[in-house]
């Protein structure tokens, strides 16, 4: 009876932890099932895609955000282990050492995560209209602490994964140091096109 009571908790605690995974990749496989249906077949659909990728720079770009997206999201809920008690360390860690002074880097990591996640989304809408630097650092702010907030909170509901506000800090501030050096990278862009012209 033990061992049936361990393989039916497994395989319970298998189907739980890989759910929310399938269910995205459900979701998404029915988009592109919708998409052949109307489009003459899965090659036609494929060849569209690829049409329209070599085509439209925009589409490149929210293609990048949304595979920039997706590997967050890979590295932070779907592909996370069970946690039994997802509240044991709200506050987080806000050291390098932990107390047994060995070398943590998980602040470290989050902080770069999130960098290319602002830089990815303000070169993707960039495309539509031109913004001011203003609203770019508050906005880069703001998206980063909702996408890591609702993550944060996912992870809590799902239990994959533990609530840390060190976590929301870190992200946060790498968003926001990505839409510095958007900034950055976009003043002098266009810069070098203004020279460039009055060099013409």
């Amino acid at each position: 009876m033990q061992i049936f009571s361990s393989v039916l908790t497994n395989v319970l605690a298998s189907l739980y932890q890989e759910f929310f995974s399938a269910l995205v990749f459900a979701f998404l496989f029915m988009f592109l099932y919708m998409f052949a249906q109307q489009n003459g077949g899965y090659k036609r659909a494929i060849k569209i895609f690829f049409i329209n990728f070599q085509k439209h720079k925009s589409y490149r770009y929210i293609f990048y955000f949304a595979f920039y997206c997706a590997m967050i999201l890979f590295r932070t809920l779907l592909c996370r282990q069970l946690w039994v008690d997802p509240l044991n360390n709200v506050l987080g860690s806000w050291s390098l050492y932990d107390s047994q002074g060995h070398i943590q880097t998980e602040g470290i990591e989050n902080f770069i995560l999130f960098i290319p996640f602002t830089i990815l989304y303000f070169w993707m809408i960039s495309q539509m209209k031109k913004y001011k630097t203003r609203w770019i650092l508050v906005h880069s702010i703001t998206y980063s602490f909702l996408f890591s907030i609702c993550i944060e909170l996912l992870q809590l509901l799902l239990k994959l994964g533990s609530f840390q506000l060190s976590d929301l800090f870190y992200n946060t501030l790498g968003g926001f140091v990505g839409g510095i050096i958007y900034v950055c990278a976009h003043k002098k862009s266009n810069s070098e096109v203004k020279e460039g012209k009055e060099e013409v």
